[in-house]
């Protein structure tokens, strides 16, 4: 542990030596699983915008996870019309604190693990509940990098995957990652989203795109459908014409069926929700009950899952000194 009257600092190139992507799928898997045992107290999301037109914003996801003894908040900036120069997002941070003192523990860099926990962290525990066993082919539409993250993850559970069926809007983004992965997977570079969806078990919806690129006509027996962004990149009318519609977590993705950027025309409905990932992971609802079921998981993601990520990373940084001990006192 820290001195009594010390923080301590961990960059983002700590946390890329500290964490992979098998940590942050058990970290996701282990999160949901406690959040359904009630060892997780989840704080409501604070979004704070900083412009008249609402476009730029900071939001903290606040969580306690009792059954680790830390608390802790995820602070991230989300600017869609940021300044010249300036991503999207970007200076992501996790506070972290000892639960028993309240002493602070630790500042983490996040946006490393933000990339890692969600397409690669939570999308892939999603499937690893509801897809079809030992899935061959993997459709991914989009190209950046939580479409990366979530390939590494994929590639990590699912051992029986033979072909990914690849999309995006651009081509030289889609033949690097063709490289990249040379030798360890079949990667088809498909020019639209429906042929992208050609004989495939098991579909990541990573775009970006603010239109729909896959709706219910798209829908074949034995799918499951992971999506990142709720629904900007698909059909809502998918959640009627699937067999089960899956969320992350009912409360904290209840801004899917909110937002009317997520949920326009509120075509969403609550009524359509068979269960969430917590309540499949304590056996109290199941996942998928047959080869021939259609299955859409969407969730929007919690700050638990970043601040159990980031107790990992502090918890191994100690152990090994890595990170910089910075004096409060």
């Amino acid at each position: 542990m820290n001195l009594p009257n010390t923080v301590r600092f961990l960059s983002e190139k700590n946390v890329l030596s500290l964490l992979t992507p098998a940590d942050a799928i058990a970290a996701v898997e282990d999160t949901f699983l406690h959040i359904g045992l009630g060892d997780v107290t989840l704080g409501d999301i604070a979004l704070l915008h900083v412009d008249a037109a609402c476009r730029n914003n900071f939001h903290s996801m606040p969580a306690v996870l009792h059954h680790k003894g830390v608390g802790g908040v995820k602070w991230i900036p989300t600017y869609s019309n940021p300044l010249p120069g300036y991503p999207f997002s970007h200076g992501n941070l996790v506070i972290l604190s000892d639960a028993a003192t309240g002493w602070p523990l630790a500042v983490v860099g996040a946006s490393n693990i933000t990339t890692m926990r969600t397409a690669g962290g939570h999308g892939v525990v999603q499937a690893k509940y509801l897809c079809k066993k030992n899935p061959k082919v993997l459709s991914v539409l989009g190209c950046g990098a939580q479409a990366k993250a979530g390939i590494r993850g994929f590639l990590t559970q699912f051992p029986t995957l033979q072909t990914i069926r690849l999309f995006s809007r651009s081509r030289q983004p889609m033949e690097q990652l063709q490289q990249e992965l040379n030798g360890q997977v079949d990667v088809v570079l498909c020019d639209t989203p429906s042929a992208a969806l050609e004989g495939s078990e098991l579909v990541l919806m990573a775009s970006g795109a603010r239109q729909p690129l896959v709706t219910a006509e798209d829908l074949r027996p034995g799918m499951t459908i992971v999506g990142m962004e709720g629904f900007r990149d698909l059909d809502p009318h998918i959640t009627k014409a699937a067999d089960k519609w899956y969320l992350g977590h009912r409360k904290a993705d209840s801004r899917i069926l909110e937002s009317p950027v997520l949920n326009p025309n509120k075509q969403l409905d609550a009524a359509d929700i068979y269960a969430d990932l917590t309540e499949v992971l304590t056996g109290k609802i199941a996942g998928r009950e047959s080869d021939e079921e259609i299955i859409v998981s969407t969730h929007m993601g919690l700050g638990a899952h970043d601040v159990s990520c980031a107790e990992l990373v502090y918890r191994r940084a100690v152990e090994r000194g890595v990170g910089q001990t910075l004096l409060l006192d």
